[in-house]
């Protein structure tokens, strides 16, 4: 369906348009396509109502006292005492602070302990995960930790006025938004102190960009040791050229340890430092078959997240939090407050190595047979 200049599908008023709107379907339409704009669309599979609310009936939303939403209890993150010092000292300014560095280097990890041991706003603290959001949903989501709403959604401006004043201190993990989206979200709550943490560096035009790189030597090695539970000196001399290789990466550094085998005499046989980023095949190889179906389940979602409960489902395997452990501890899958996420270079490897799709009927499976 295309639309022309003055043009308007159905014989709407075209009030001076010019909008070109261009459709194409590629194949089956199983469902509603709408094109245009100023459309109203309720698709329910059983029905649904909407009620439209005059100015003196809307619910009037009620600041709460303080604000604490925290993410999971976590060991303290190894070797991070000056990471953790620089971002206390960056919140502390009043932000907004951007935490930023490669996959598997540990933001995550360190904004998680930041958000549940440095000192809160006046107002409280939040935690928030950002994928796959967008800024005004998670501006929302700010709002209804700071009021009971009952339901309430307010326009952007009206948001603002509301979370003026209010001082949180927000952290944002998987914050992969633009430089504008980020700052929207941060001007929705204007008195509160953002701290994003992300892959790349944003230009945020103002506040502070903390850098996390890899562990240092003494950390590397220590974390190395303690997982294999090793240490003799032969041992350590290893687990050194090891964290060489792997730049310190925590990542790169558990996959090693999934790898270590011992020889006849016990010794410890670590994988040669220059192979660190062959790793993921030689972990891919060693999966079992239930192992593999996760990965691949995680895989074709990218980096979404899903629940255990639902991915032994939709995989098809038993005793799920057995498997997704297991792929947790190898590295090639995250832990999250939901659930699971596959690696951002698992998910890559998984699907050059099993370029066919994941079964789509298993995805389109109902919500009643997945629970």
């Amino acid at each position: 369906m295309t639309t022309g200049p003055g043009q308007h599908p159905r014989g709407e008023p075209g009030e001076g348009d010019t909008t070109r709107v261009r459709v194409d379907i590629g194949g089956d339409a199983a469902g509603p396509i709408v094109a245009g704009h100023h459309n109203v669309v309720v698709d329910a599979q059983h029905g649904s109502a909407v009620t439209l609310l005059m100015d003196r009936e809307r619910p009037r939303p009620v600041r709460r006292d303080h604000v604490a939403l925290l993410p999971g209890r976590q060991p303290a993150p190894l070797g991070r005492e000056a990471e953790l010092a620089a971002l206390a000292d960056a919140v502390s300014t009043g932000g907004p602070v951007l935490l930023w560095g490669p996959p598997g280097v540990g933001k995550s990890t360190l904004l998680r302990h930041a958000a549940r041991n440095l000192p809160p706003g006046p107002d409280g603290v939040l935690f928030l995960a950002a994928a796959h959001r967008e800024a005004g949903d998670l501006a929302q989501e700010v709002f209804e930790a700071c009021y009971d709403t009952a339901g309430y959604a307010p326009h952007a401006t009206e948001l603002r006025r509301l979370m003026t004043g209010v001082r949180v201190t927000v952290y944002v993990d998987g914050a992969e938004l633009s430089a504008d989206a980020l700052r929207e979200l941060a001007d929705a709550a204007p008195d509160a102190t953002f701290v994003f943490a992300c892959r790349e560096r944003v230009p945020l035009g103002g506040g502070r960009s903390l850098e996390l790189g890899g562990l240092d030597r003494e950390a590397g090695v220590e974390l190395l040791v303690r997982e294999l539970g090793a240490g003799s000196p032969e041992d350590a001399r290893a687990a050194a050229e090891l964290w060489k290789a792997a730049a310190g990466v925590p990542l790169l550094l558990l996959r090693a340890v999934a790898l270590v085998r011992r020889d006849a005499a016990g010794a410890l046989l670590l994988p040669r430092p220059g192979t660190t980023s062959q790793l993921l095949p030689l972990l891919l190889d060693q999966l079992d078959a239930r192992a593999e179906k996760v990965l691949r389940l995680l895989a074709a979602l990218g980096d979404a997240e899903l629940g255990v409960v639902h991915i032994g489902a939709l995989a098809e395997v038993a005793e799920p939090y057995t498997v997704c452990g297991r792929l947790a501890d190898l590295g090639l899958i995250t832990a999250t407050d939901g659930g699971y996420r596959c690696a951002v270079d698992a998910g890559r490897a998984v699907r050059e190595r099993h370029p066919d799709p994941f079964p789509v009927d298993r995805l389109c499976r109902p919500v009643g047979e997945v629970l």
